[in-house]
């Protein structure tokens, strides 16, 4: 998504902006209906699955073209049966996804991973290795972005099967599923472009 219909200065103020993608008013509050998150504008009463997003707490930019991309780390967390974990997301994009999210300011890929996966999960994995940095692009976000520069972890160490997970507001139905299985699944964007590159590493003892 590309910024050129915006304010002068709102890319640069460091303020909150939530701006509805069809009048483009800054007027968006966010609400949870049937399980599922979304953007409803105050000005038109547009009713979305997604606004545009300037926010502070989170590392965002605009490249050469202007295209709006953000930072995210995610963890592909592994059992000792050679599953990984997934769960259904309550905002866009909607599918199976892996504990993830955006990097905040203040802190590394690593930290932010590691404390995505607890928010997200209930989990606290002894280690996380780093796996890979991609850009995305094509990778659609609830706060507009429509590329993503992933940092992707794996767990160093299988957890145990089964392992409990107590989902956070973004996720329901964890499972665990191989691979294989999961690509059979519809996944996000972003986690089936992961594993179809990254899949033999993220269970390799």
């Amino acid at each position: 998504m590309k910024l050129d219909f915006l304010p002068p200065g709102a890319l640069t103020d460091g303020v909150l902006h939530q701006y509805c993608l069809r009048c483009h008013s800054d007027q968006v509050e966010w609400r949870t209906d049937g399980g599922r998150r979304h953007a409803v504008c105050r000005s038109c009463g547009s009713d979305a699955e997604r606004a545009l997003v300037l926010d502070p707490s989170v590392r965002w930019w605009t490249d050469a073209e202007g295209e709006y991309w953000h930072e995210t780390a995610g963890v592909f967390l592994c059992d000792a049966r050679g599953r990984l974990l997934f769960f259904d997301r309550t905002a866009f994009p909607f599918g199976l996804t892996v504990p993830a999210g955006h990097v905040e300011p203040q802190e590394s890929p690593g930290e932010a991973a590691a404390r995505e996966l607890e928010e997200e999960t209930g989990i606290v994995c002894g280690g996380l290795e780093h796996v890979a940095r991609t850009p995305i692009p094509g990778d659609g976000c609830r706060r507009g972005a429509d590329a993503h520069l992933w940092h992707v972890y794996r767990s160093a160490d299988a957890v145990e099967a089964d392992t409990a997970v107590e989902l956070g507001p973004e996720g329901t139905t964890a499972v665990w599923l191989t691979p294989d299985e999961a690509l059979d699944r519809p996944l996000t964007y972003a986690v089936k472009h992961l594993l179809a590159h990254y899949k033999d590493v993220f269970t390799a003892s």
